[in-house]
């Protein structure tokens, strides 16, 4: 080592003496990916870098008396003797390298000058995460990888032929699928900068968010609520007490999983799926309560218009009665002497009785009608049948928006 270490210089990229940009071939293996925060749009990372490149001052199989040594040289010291490749993570935030039992890197030369050097590392990245579908959304996170200082006519990153991108079998992402689909990228002309060029390396993977744990956690609870709200539909107008409690406590229940939802969610300038279902939900419930106001109201007019009739057929009969003395105090008068009452009158005294005890007798099943719409309300009647309908639909046209057309 010795020999080799004898004239080498740390500073020096191993081909610019020859004027040639130093290839360093990159790949990885995702060990987890875990903590993706859609507050702060961002996730972590904990992956084997691998860093190969070609170091001719390093070669030694040409070398007569090291022609038996065939076995890389590995050793933790080498990381301070050798030239490293300024690597670093632009969508990075921050990270550390794994110390566990020890350093984890590893640094190896091999006879004919190939250097790899092997990192675990986790790294937290930022991801620009479009929330309008959330929680049915895919993400698109990235990895972006370049070089600190030096410019593409120094160093070049590539991509290895095999396997540059590698997840473990075993990978699971807490809330989201397991990404299949992924892509390597040269992102090399898109990293021009003020102070020059620079290499530049991307991955792309696609995360798609399960929406168990939503429809658990939050449809569900929602709709029961909704739900729980129209057994006031059974519960008689006149009942205040019970009904608007039963409103209230729904609405402020919605209201408490709406805030608690929105408290982990970032606040972007646009409405998201769920926001859109707690706005429906909220103006479900006030749509009951609304209701509860217009079948009172409906049911004070019924009242009202029971309670005329009533005083008409009780002002219709007292007349019939008084009609009827009439008539027969008439008929009585006129018995010892001259009719007082003639046959054409008597036909008339009659009818207008007839009519008056017809009239009478036709509103007892009336007043019966009204009474009965006292104990149960027509609007409450209506509303079993049309609030759920309602809600069905809403829920229809909702799932197929998000499921289906959005996602297109």
């Amino acid at each position: 080592m010795a020999t080799i270490f004898k004239n080498y210089k740390t500073h020096e990229r191993p081909t610019e003496s020859l004027n040639e940009s130093t290839v360093v071939k990159i790949n990885m293996k995702i060990l987890a990916i875990f903590s993706v925060d859609v507050r702060n749009m961002d996730y972590y990372v904990d992956a084997l870098l691998r860093q190969t490149w070609m170091d001719p001052r390093l070669m030694w199989e040409h070398l007569p008396e090291h022609s038996d040594y065939t076995s890389p040289i590995v050793s933790p010291n080498l990381k301070e003797q050798v030239w490293l490749p300024d690597l670093f993570f632009r969508n990075g935030k921050d990270g550390y390298l794994h110390k566990m039992t020890l350093p984890n890197y590893l640094l190896r030369v091999y006879p004919n000058g190939k250097v790899l050097y092997s990192q675990k590392i986790t790294v937290r990245f930022a991801c620009q995460m479009e929330l309008h579908n959330f929680p049915m959304d895919e993400q698109i996170c990235d990895i972006n990888i370049g070089s600190y200082g030096y410019t593409l006519p120094e160093l070049r990153f590539d991509w290895t032929e095999a396997n540059a991108l590698e997840f473990t079998k075993d990978l699971q992402i807490s809330e989201f699928n397991t990404p299949k689909n992924f892509t390597t990228i040269d992102c090399t002309e898109e990293a021009s900068t003020s102070t020059g060029n620079y290499t530049c390396l991307l991955v792309k993977f696609h995360l798609s968010r399960q929406l168990g744990s939503y429809i658990v956690t939050t449809y569900i609870p929602n709709a029961l609520i909704i739900m729980v709200s129209w057994v006031g539909f059974w519960v008689p107008p006149d009942a205040a007490p019970a009904r608007v409690p039963l409103g209230l406590l729904c609405l402020q229940g919605l209201c408490t999983q709406a805030v608690s939802i929105s408290s982990s969610l970032p606040r972007v300038s646009y409405t998201k799926a769920i926001d859109v279902w707690l706005i429906f939900s909220i103006v479900f419930v006030v749509s009951v309560m609304a209701e509860y106001a217009l079948a009172l109201t409906v049911m004070k007019r019924e009242r009202l218009a029971s309670w005329r009739l009533g005083v008409r057929r009780i002002v219709r009969e007292e007349l019939a009665r008084w009609w009827r003395a009439a008539y027969h105090m008439e008929v009585s008068f006129g018995t010892n002497r001259a009719p007082l009452v003639t046959k054409q009158q008597a036909e008339v005294f009659a009818h207008v009785e007839a009519v008056l005890m017809h009239q009478a007798d036709l509103q007892p099943p009336v007043k019966k009608r009204r009474i009965l719409g006292e104990a149960e309300s027509i609007v409450d009647g209506y509303s079993r049948f049309i609030f759920p309908l309602s809600y069905l639909f809403y829920n229809a046209c909702y799932w197929i928006y998000y499921l289906v057309i959005a996602k297109e």
